[in-house]
């Protein structure tokens, strides 16, 4: 086995996964990259991180965007969002390992450095108690804002890897933080990382 030299997680809404991708960072005493890819992709491209955020989440099929050339005008957009994103993990990783959370890290990895793959699912009544605990969603929402986030983050993945966001094969490591504990999914992920290096 090669050494792992980057995390990346992806993870359903409220499960965890930023916090989780953070704590297994501090582990291997590593950078972990989450929203801060935001703020990059914006000042790479020149408009504000809102507006990245917004294209992030208008995913347009882009057989349909030749109908309008206002849809044309947000898929230029999207792909260029995407397509800065992927320059600037591919250049994190280039300064030493890391963990990177979100953005089909691990797809744009996959022929750079060696990488674990990880996806964080959880039971709906955690979720529903971190989206009220930690973001102040109303509990009689919650239930439409967790399908909403998650379709956002499985068409952004699934239209820019062809591959399914959900899909365990997707991934190297899948991990129920609802079962297991954001804390032991956290040192799971450095454990193995550090094996990696020992099986060498």
């Amino acid at each position: 086995m090669s050494k792992i030299n980057v995390v990346a997680i992806e993870r359903q809404y409220c499960s965890g996964g930023s916090e989780i991708g953070k704590r297994t960072a501090e582990l291997l005493g590593v950078p972990c990259y989450d929203h801060e890819l935001v703020t990059m992709a914006a000042e790479r491209i020149g408009i504000s991180a809102e507006d990245v955020e917004k294209y992030e989440e208008s995913v347009i099929n882009p057989l349909k965007a030749s109908l309008s050339l206002h849809r044309n005008d947000q898929l230029d957009a999207f792909e260029k969002v995407f397509a800065a994103e992927t320059k600037i993990i591919s250049e994190l990783v280039r300064k030493g390992p890391c963990v990177i959370v979100g953005r089909c890290a691990g797809y744009i990895l996959k022929s750079v450095t060696p990488t674990l793959k990880v996806y964080i699912c959880a039971d709906f009544e955690s979720r529903a108690d971190r989206a009220a605990n930690e973001h102040g969603i109303p509990y009689k929402e919650i239930p439409a804002r967790l399908k909403r986030y998650d379709k956002k983050r499985g068409d952004y993945f699934n239209i820019n890897t062809r591959l399914e966001w959900d899909d365990m094969e997707t991934y190297d490591l899948c991990l129920n933080s609802s079962a297991l504990g954001t804390e032991a999914c956290a040192k799971y992920i450095a454990a193995i990382v550090k094996a990696s290096g020992e099986a060498e």
